[in-house]
């Protein structure tokens, strides 16, 4: 097993960082990257606030259409 000091070891990653991250950026598809972390509570409230004012917001303009109880329709821009 070979032995590397820490400065071998940050050499070798310096020399090859450039080239890594150009394949990466290349590699990398054009969909949105999918969400890993979980929201905190204080998040998760503010966004569903932000909903439901833009959901009564909509109500108010008639964009939205209840067709049934469980059934509506959203006419969105």
């Amino acid at each position: 097993m070979q032995k590397l000091s820490l400065d071998d070891l940050n050499q070798w990653i310096g020399k090859r960082q450039k080239e890594v991250e150009r394949t990466l950026i290349r590699n990398r598809g054009t969909e949105r990257p999918i969400r890993t972390r979980e929201r905190d509570s204080d998040e998760v409230k503010i966004l569903d606030h932000l909903c439901k004012q833009k959901w009564e917001k909509a109500e108010k303009e008639g964009k939205i259409k209840y067709i049934t109880e469980r059934v509506w329709f959203y006419d969105f821009d």
